[in-house]
């Protein structure tokens, strides 16, 4: 039985060259490719993005790395069997090349990553990537001159793997010659082989295991992305293939843990008037519940899908503005039980009901003043708290997620859900959509909370009058009947930073924001949105209203920057820009407050002093014409 965690990335292919006449081939598929994801490690088999199936013998384990997903091996039973022998048309005839990402968590001298390798007595047929005590190898035999002599050939790479650490290995075969690269570089190569490959009669087609009729050696360790062509690598793909996925050699080795523990405290997603999702990770696979009540009785409870380690479990069918308890519960395959404490949320409310929301930016590699902020921020009580952008400071490293943005936003998020946006620093990883869980495509959405509605985008990506986001964003503004209406993306549409834009300090022209983003602000124009808040710089900046590209008394947008949650800290240019109502260097935080037709907005800094206040009335109920206070610092 697998036990799950979460969604992944795939690895591809570029350009190999043909061995026969080393002309460039673009773009070819490979005849077999599988990598691990809940998507493709199913029922009892893996599918494959290409090629054959593969069937799933023993217990493997679908465990989260830095960059997503890859399956577990434990070096007794479990190992995957592509054909149990002959396999066929499945196999390369010709030419070769088996293409690796996995790690090793114990040598052994027959270790193999992939294999359709016999060995009968002195005879030997097939091939085989894979190790021994101390480095990666290939095997292969061919037909040769005199059309099979059952010798295999070994060659054996320089790099001495570390247990745990992941290694991108290739072998290739042309036809002629051998070539062993790791980590995108050639550690051996040899002649003794050429023509066809002699193909195994009795050996099974296996990833994780090499398996004959008398011989089972399986492989201890991750298998995260492997590939089979009929053509031959150049060095040049190889390299290319490394270093477009490099960061996963750096990466600190994480082997499953035997402690059974939390990872990621509860936290709480998406709220609604009638539901939330409620999430946490554990270090192994386990069974999650959550117990709940509107008393610390907890007399319901919701039990998650299956064994994972990110747990994600919504709860349904709550009362509207209601407070709730709640307790989660994991066990894993040993009988061993982990609770958080009780804890509490409150659904969405009514609409007429006022409610408060925070709004921080630009956590990424700050725990200890991400902490502090959003310990005062809590002591604020919010419902809900908008992000929006640059969680972290590096979105593939999962140690960036569990060791800073989780840590320093507890206990905040586990009382009220968050509603993020991706910055640039995110990386689009696949963690971060592990890791929130919002409505599909999750790089953009929309919620209501109350009379407000908040439209969440990715700038990112286009944004322009063409682009699928300005598309929904124009038709989902324009349905939308909500008294306020919020806006939130990562990069400013409006900035008098001193570098970003232009360096003003040598002289250089700013362009005051990012350009690519203005041409939103004729649909904010259109439908009446009312503030828009961004991050990526960090520091705080407030603009006046603006209308047509302008600043205007009333019936504007204003566009706010809090980037102060914790990033490196970024100073205003030297001229004062016509946009600009209020700037301010330092980390800080925001609360924002709505009642009816009223909203007051004040924002704090690190010794929670309240450094800037805003309060809008919409007075005129037919035309929604604010009336605007402003107390600054």
């Amino acid at each position: 039985m697998l036990r799950v965690v979460l969604r992944t990335l795939s690895i591809v292919c570029l350009v190999l060259l043909r061995a026969s006449g080393g002309a460039a081939h673009s773009g070819p598929d490979p005849i077999a490719h599988w990598h691990f994801t809940p998507a493709t490690v199913r029922g009892g088999e893996v599918a494959a993005r290409l090629g054959p199936n593969a069937t799933i013998i023993g217990e493997p384990q679908l465990v989260e790395d830095d960059l997503g997903t890859a399956l577990r091996l434990d070096g007794v039973n479990d190992h995957l069997v592509v054909a149990p022998s002959g396999a066929g048309e499945a196999l390369p005839r010709k030419h070769l090349t088996i293409a690796a990402w996995a790690t090793v968590d114990a040598g052994q001298p027959h270790g193999a990553l992939v294999s359709t390798l016999e060995k009968d007595g002195e005879g030997e047929r097939g091939w085989l990537l894979g190790y021994d005590d101390r480095v990666f190898r290939f095997v292969l035999s061919t037909h040769g001159s005199d059309d099979g002599n059952g010798r295999a050939t070994t060659i054996q790479g320089t790099t001495e793997f570390e247990p745990g650490r992941y290694y991108h290995v290739v072998a290739t075969y042309d036809g002629q010659e051998m070539r062993l690269y790791v980590n995108g570089r050639l550690e051996a190569h040899s002649r003794q082989q050429e023509g066809p490959i002699y193909q195994s009669r009795y050996a099974s087609y296996t990833l994780g295991a090499q398996i004959d009729h008398d011989e089972r050696y399986t492989h201890r360790g991750l298998l995260r992305d492997i590939a089979i062509y009929d053509l031959a690598a150049s060095a040049k793909w190889v390299a290319h293939e490394f270093d477009h996925y490099r960061q996963l050699t750096s990466a600190k080795p994480q082997p499953l843990s035997d402690e059974m523990q939390f990872m990621v405290t509860p936290y709480l997603q998406f709220v609604t008037k009638h539901q939330i999702t409620v999430m946490w990770e554990t270090s192994r696979p386990a069974s999650g519940t959550v117990r709940f009540g509107e008393t610390g009785v907890l007399d319901r409870k919701q039990i998650g899908h299956g064994e994972a380690t990110i747990h994600e479990i919504t709860l349904e069918n709550l009362e509207p503005e209601t407070p709730y308890y709640y307790q989660v519960e994991a066990v894993d395959d040993r009988g061993r039980t982990i609770r958080s404490p009780l804890l509490s949320f409150q659904t969405a409310g009514h609409e007429p009901t006022p409610f408060a929301f925070g709004v921080m930016a630009d956590m990424q590699y700050n725990p200890r003043v991400c902490k502090i902020l959003s310990d005062m921020l809590w002591m604020q009580r919010p419902n809900f708290v908008i992000v929006p952008g640059d969680l972290v400071d590096r979105g593939p490293v999962k140690e960036h997620w569990t060791e800073h943005f989780f840590p320093g936003m507890q206990p905040l998020i586990s009382r009220v859900a968050f509603f993020p946006v991706l910055g640039n620093h995110e990386e689009n990883a696949g963690h971060y959509y592990r890791y929130m869980s919002l409505p599909e495509p999750e790089y953009y959405y929309t919620f209501r909370y109350g009379n407000a509605q908040f439209f969440m985008i990715d700038s990112n990506k286009k944004v322009d009058a063409e682009s699928e986001q300005y598309r929904w964003l124009e038709e989902a503004l324009a349905a939308s009947p909500a008294t306020w209406k919020f806006v939130s993306y990562h990069h400013p549409s409006y900035s008098s930073d001193e570098d970003d834009y232009g360096d003003m300090w040598t002289g250089e022209r700013s362009e005051y924001g990012d350009l690519r983003l203005r041409p939103l602000s004729k649909l904010y124009d259109r439908y009446g949105v009312d503030i828009v808040w961004n991050g990526h710089i960090h520091s705080y900046e407030r603009t006046w209203p603006l209308k047509d590209g302008k600043a205007v008394e009333a019936e504007g947008t204003i566009y706010m920057i809090t980037g102060g949650a914790g990033g490196g800290l970024e100073t205003a240019g030297p001229i004062k820009p016509w946009f600009q109502n209020n700037v301010k260097h330092g980390h800080h935080y925001c609360l924002v407050g709505v009642n009816g037709r009223t909203l007051e907005f004040k924002a704090f800094d690190m010794e929670g002093r309240l450094f800037d206040y805003l309060r809008i009335n919409k007075l005129n109920a037919g035309h929604d014409q604010p009336q605007l206070t402003a107390a600054e610092d």
